[in-house]
């Protein structure tokens, strides 16, 4: 997976939040890609990104409202955990696409999918 990882140029995760963060399957994944000397380091001024020029979209899933400014944002652990480990990483070049408010009621899902499928329609060619 790390060699996979490190050859592409474009990562594309599909991410549900499950109890207010990551699926044990990605976080496995994100374990095994997250490797001392390969894509990080540690230094003089402390841990160091080597996974950079990469290109990672993430289309992650909510069942509810957990944007910033939102009564249950403090318990978002999904797209936080994400850009902060692939910034810890070196990636920079990080794009979310979401899909919120899933379980709010079936009118709300088909707009909160619509609009998740016209963002992914929109993202531009590498």
């Amino acid at each position: 997976m790390l060699n996979e990882f490190l050859a592409a140029d474009i990562i594309v995760i599909g991410a549900p939040m499950y109890n207010f963060t990551l699926p044990s399957q990605l976080k496995a994944w994100i374990d095994r890609i997250v490797v001392a000397g390969k894509t990080f380091k540690y230094g003089a001024q402390g841990a160091e990104g080597l996974a950079g020029n990469k290109r990672v979209i993430v289309a992650i899933s909510r069942g509810g409202f957990y944007s910033a400014g939102t009564p249950a944002a403090a318990g978002e652990h999904l797209e936080t955990y994400l850009r902060w480990v692939f910034g810890f990483i070196g990636v920079t070049n990080l794009e979310f696409i979401s899909a919120d408010g899933i379980q709010v009621g079936p009118e709300h899902r088909e707009k909160a999918l619509a609009n998740a499928l016209q963002a992914a329609t929109d993202l531009h060619a590498a």
